[in-house]
């Protein structure tokens, strides 16, 4: 490392160019700021339940931590990318320089803010969520398709408290330690960090197709049955969409199972609610990353001009809501089976707020036009989340809800007034000026 080039600063030169005007880069940047906006913000907002506030909070702040880390992922893949990086002089390491001050910077604020809230006790989850981050980083430099698997890292954000629960005492020592060796194998690959020619494909993809991939799953009917009645939703995000339809109920009955028998207490109903919702930001996520393929859409077959593609966008959101909520209505059933304490109250309140939750997102995210509207959906999703756990807070006194299903019902029927009004917004003054 030059540290004449560190001492001098010039390294820090170009920085707003390069991580703040790439789409991508931007796109994660705006989720992390987003995270650390809320985390500092919400305590204002939430209830005076002191444990339950700091959960809220220290997700958010994995949010931040998670999503910077794949910041740094893009960046670190447009470099691999870059073909003229070795022939600008310090190029390469003006960009390693940016990346490892965002981290360091990123870090500090994570262990301030626990400081800050007396939550030293939630040192676990961060350094568990540096642990798969740098995981992840390792992975996508060493396989660059393995960028594609960045949203199981956010997705999978809700699920570490409940690990670092299995976890023996003094598990936060081998967690750090883990870190930091991981930290310096991550620096001695990027050392010797060269031009790959793979890393341009991901990078092209990244911005044409959103990020996701999967094989196609034409050998699976009912899958292919399900493309097709998504269609054209699902047009921007590829067969991604249909195998994480199947997959989320899956995992989490799977999941309830295991906590069942090991005998550990699991809110996965709120984690589907959860991923739900996420699925339904990614649908429109995916749809203004490929905002090229707008028009490559419209001239398939089969449209009335664009009120027609405007018309058969939306009624494949109305069905995507319905088998979103018959889902929830099957898993939800089911789970209650292992867990008597689930009463009717709360079995609505569950389905309900699904309803609704995914009918705003998908609502909202037809009115967005840019990534950062996008990413604000983040916020919508924190608040559901805290919306069910209220309701799921009754299980173990055996309450009844019914008070939060008149609210659901209220907000149901604000997500079909946002759906309606959707429909008037989508693809108003895009590409399509027909």
């Amino acid at each position: 490392m030059n540290w004449a080039l560190i001492r001098s600063g010039r390294w820090v030169k170009g920085w707003t160019r390069l991580w703040l005007f790439d789409l991508g880069c931007a796109s994660f940047l705006g989720v992390a700021m987003l995270g650390l906006v809320m985390a500092l913000g919400l305590p204002l907002l939430l209830p005076d339940n002191a444990e339950r506030k700091v959960d809220t909070l220290v997700l958010l702040m994995n949010m931040f931590v998670a999503s910077t880390c794949v910041a740094i992922a893009w960046q670190l893949n447009r470099l691999s990318a870059t073909e003229w990086a070795t022939l600008v002089p310090q190029y390469r390491q003006n960009v390693l320089l940016q990346a490892l001050s965002l981290l360091l910077t990123t870090i500090i604020t994570a262990v301030v803010f626990l400081l800050a809230h007396d939550a030293l006790d939630k040192t676990a989850e961060l350094l568990l969520t540096l642990l798969f981050s740098f995981g992840f980083l390792y992975l996508s430099l060493t396989t660059s398709n393995a960028f594609y698997l960045s949203f199981l890292l956010y997705i999978s954000l809700p699920i570490y408290p409940y690990l670092v629960g299995l976890l023996p005492q003094g598990a936060s020592l081998l967690l750090l330690f883990a870190v930091l060796v991981l930290a310096v194998i991550l620096w001695q690959k990027l050392t010797r960090l060269g031009w790959n020619s793979r890393a341009r494909s991901v990078y092209l993809n990244g911005l044409e197709m959103g990020w996701f991939w999967l094989p196609s799953p034409q050998s699976f009917k009912l899958l292919n049955r399900l493309e097709l009645s998504l269609h054209p939703a699902n047009y921007f995000i590829g067969p991604v969409f249909s195998i994480m339809l199947f997959a989320m109920p899956l995992f989490t009955l799977s999941l309830a199972l295991i906590a069942h028998y090991m005998g550990y207490q699991v809110p996965v109903l709120s984690l589907l609610v959860q991923f739900n919702c996420i699925l339904c930001g990614m649908l429109h996520w995916s749809r203004i990353q490929r905002w090229r393929a707008v028009e490559s859409l419209f001239v398939l077959p089969g449209f009335d001009g664009k009120q027609g593609m405007i018309e058969a966008f939306m009624k494949a959101q109305y069905r995507l809501l319905a088998i979103l909520t018959i889902s929830m209505v099957i898993t939800a059933s089911l789970v209650s089976l292992l867990n008597p304490a689930i009463n009717l109250s709360i079995w609505l309140h569950i389905v309900l707020t699904t309803l609704f939750g995914c009918g705003i997102t998908l609502g909202l995210g037809s009115m967005c036009r840019t990534s950062l509207q996008i990413s604000g959906l983040i916020f919508l999703i924190g608040i559901l989340s805290g919306w069910v756990s209220a309701g799921l807070a009754s299980v173990e006194s055996g309450e009844q809800v019914w008070h939060m299903v008149r609210w659901d019902l209220l907000f149901t029927l604000l997500s079909f007034v946002a759906l309606w009004f959707a429909k008037r917004r989508l693809w108003r003054g895009d590409l399509l000026r027909l």
